[in-house]
């Protein structure tokens, strides 16, 4: 394998407090884990654990990583109803494409 086949994905580990929520999601918000669209969210498995974030392109800026994460905790704040999603719940995953 080389270094181009790995991807970058930031997320949340999906608890089972987040589990619950996605499952029964605020009103609305479904879409912002079910739809196709990049500006949404995406679920996905890496290792045993399930993740929802979105994928960063390669080569994405450093300086846009915060905006990334604020984004991200904002989506899933939606999805929890208005519950505050503290910053160092976001992570950087390495993914194997």
């Amino acid at each position: 394998m080389n270094d181009t086949d790995k991807q970058l994905f930031v997320g949340i580990k999906i608890s089972s407090k987040l589990q619950n929520a996605l499952d029964s999601p605020a009103p609305g918000t479904e879409r912002y884990f079910k739809e196709k669209n990049l500006e949404y969210l995406e679920i996905v498995t890496l290792g045993n654990e399930k993740i929802i974030g979105r994928f960063i392109k390669h080569g994405f800026p450093a300086s846009d990583i915060d905006n990334v994460s604020r984004n991200i905790r904002s989506i899933v704040g939606l999805i929890l109803r208005g519950d505050r999603v503290g910053e160092d719940s976001v992570h950087i995953y390495a993914n194997q494409a």
